[in-house]
């Protein structure tokens, strides 16, 4: 996986948001901790508050129940003309939340109330109150609609000495009574505090009782009021506020439905501005955090790397007293800044030595050279004062001068590259200048880069000299429109093909036999490049190939013919 390619700051950046991220996990944790922690708070709170208002009602009913015992055990006359009405008038003006009292036979017919509206009366309107005393001796009925207005319905027995049920007494609670409790009672922001008989219908409610008093609770919460657990539950209640309700059901004691809510987004509200903060918190920190890594990493590892590397630019520019100057110790910056200088020591003391061994090659060389020329002009006086009465063809003089002018050239342009090798193109360019035309170029020169060996080269010279002399004599070089195309190209096998093709000049004949200049490329080639030479003498014009062994050349190079094309036949025998 290739490394992305960050800056030294960008790295330091990037380590210290994941150093930083156990410490955002962390913090994360410790936020949903907290929240999980503040919602079962939020539950257990709501759970308190309407057992709380569970036990208000139950104290307020229980009340009005102990009223309604003494009116069944009061000694007064029923019947009408009584003084019955007169004294239920006097209590319920002293109990404004009564606003029914009714005495009843065993059958509901009313016998002693404190109002006259015959619906308020009617037997049908106790039945469920009347149904639920035959089993105990206080009951909490149902939503009723009374003249008065909404009302709950509640009744207890009345009995002879005997024990024996005789009637009842009937008592309404008035919703508007129940309504005011409600809204004296100090509600939190978002909270709400339903009450409801075990049908589902709201008999108080706050906030917004307008609305919902007199109507069922969702079909979803019936389960709930008439159920046998309290509980919670985070619902949306009926105004749209998202609140978490406990709740005691309509089958305890009381026989009411209570729940208590507590709205979610107040209750909440804490833990969000402190979640808030503490992100906030953490996004500075980790902001300060990140930008003094940024600060000191500029400071303590940006400086000392941008150091390390303008001293090394600097070394690369030649100046080459150019040193880190830090001094080895437990900072690594400091080692690697030591290491680098004793480095650039040890280099300039290689390349003082490499230097003073150049020098003294080149003076090597050049006394070399000296004492080859002195010997080539020796060998060539010698040669003159022992050919002067040796009665020689005037042509095996000049034949032998020239290869001996030709040795001397190509030495030359061996120690003029001070090298061991030469690269083709100045080997032929060497051999052939002796032999360009004065008015117009005699010779065309195409081939790719490619270098020989030292030995290689000065045999390669002697050869395309014997050729030049030979085309001088008798071949293209004869005549004004003759002229000679050499070429070379290497093969994939790395062999070296060089071909001379003479055009322009006189036919050309077959010689019966090989002269001493063809045994001489044929022998020289043969030794020093491991060639093969071929003389093609066709009436047109001499071609001679040769091909050169990969020995010849100087490592591997790259094949091609460049401008060059040899003759595909040619190819092919390589």
């Amino acid at each position: 996986m290739k490394a992305p390619g960050l800056s030294l700051s960008q790295r330091l950046l990037l380590l210290t948001a994941v150093a930083l991220l156990p410490s955002l996990a962390i913090l994360g944790f410790n936020e949903l901790s907290l929240r999980r922690t503040r919602i079962a708070e939020i539950h257990d709170y709501a759970l308190r508050m309407s057992e709380l208002a569970s036990l208000e009602m139950e104290r307020l009913l229980t009340g009005a129940g102990a009223l309604m015992v003494a009116v069944a055990s009061a000694p007064v006359e029923l019947g009408p003309g009584s003084e019955c009405a007169t004294y239920l008038n006097h209590l319920t003006s002293a109990l404004p939340q009564l606003t029914l009292i009714d005495i009843t036979d065993i059958d509901g017919r009313s016998l002693c109330a404190n109002r006259a509206a015959p619906g308020d009366l009617a037997p049908e309107l106790s039945a469920s109150v009347r149904a639920a005393l035959a089993e105990r001796f206080f009951a909490v009925g149902e939503y009723s609609e009374l003249s008065a207005g909404p009302a709950l319905l509640m009744g207890t027995r009345r009995t002879d000495d005997s024990g024996m049920i005789t009637g009842y007494v009937i008592a309404a609670v008035g919703l508007d009574y129940l309504g005011g409790m409600l809204k004296e009672r100090s509600f939190p922001q978002g909270s709400a505090l339903t009450i409801a008989d075990r049908n589902g219908v709201i008999l108080a409610r706050e906030p917004f009782p307008e609305d919902l008093v007199g109507t069922r609770v969702p079909e979803a919460f019936l389960p709930r009021v008439q159920g046998t657990e309290s509980g919670t539950m985070q619902v949306v209640s009926q105004d749209g506020t998202e609140r978490v309700l406990g709740y005691q059901p309509a089958s305890k004691p009381l026989g009411l439905y209570v729940s208590a809510g507590t709205g979610v987004a107040d209750a909440m509200a804490t833990v969000n501005e402190s979640s808030i903060r503490s992100l906030l918190l953490a996004g500075v920190g980790g902001l300060l955090a990140l930008l003094l890594a940024l600060s000191f990493g500029r400071r303590f590892i940006r400086l000392p790397v941008l150091r390390l590397l303008q001293t090394i630019k600097a070394w690369r520019q030649g100046d080459q007293t150019a040193r880190t100057g830090m001094q080895p110790g437990p900072a690594e910056f400091h080692q690697v800044g030591h290491a680098i200088d004793e480095l650039l020591d040890e280099l300039e003391q290689r390349q003082a030595a490499q230097q003073e061994a150049e020098q003294h090659r080149d003076l090597l060389a050049r006394e070399l050279d000296h004492r080859i020329k002195n010997l080539l002009a020796t060998v060539q006086a010698v040669a003159r004062q022992s050919f002067r009465n040796a009665n020689l063809p005037r042509d095996a003089l000049d034949a032998f001068y020239g290869r001996l002018s030709v040795m001397a050239d190509a030495h030359k342009l061996l120690t003029a590259q001070k090298s061991e090798s030469a690269s083709v193109e100045a080997v032929v360019r060497t051999a052939v200048t002796p032999f360009y035309g004065v008015e117009q170029q005699r010779f065309s020169l195409a081939g790719p880069e490619v270098e020989l060996h030292a030995k290689a080269a000065l045999s390669l010279a002697m050869a395309l000299h014997e050729l030049c002399t030979n085309a001088s004599k008798y071949g293209a070089l004869t005549s004004e429109g003759g002229r000679v195309d050499i070429g070379w190209a290497l093969t994939e096998g790395h062999k070296l093909i060089l071909t001379w093709r003479e055009s322009g000049g006189p036919a050309v004949t077959p010689p019966s036999e090989k002269g001493f200049g063809s045994r001489m490329i044929e022998r020289a080639l043969a030794a020093d490049l491991g060639a093969t030479v071929s003389f093609d003498f066709a009436p047109t014009g001499l071609t001679c190939t040769i091909i050169a062994a990969e020995t010849a050349l100087l490592g591997r190079q790259v094949t091609g013919a460049g401008p060059f094309q040899p003759v595909p036949a040619v190819l092919d025998r390589s």
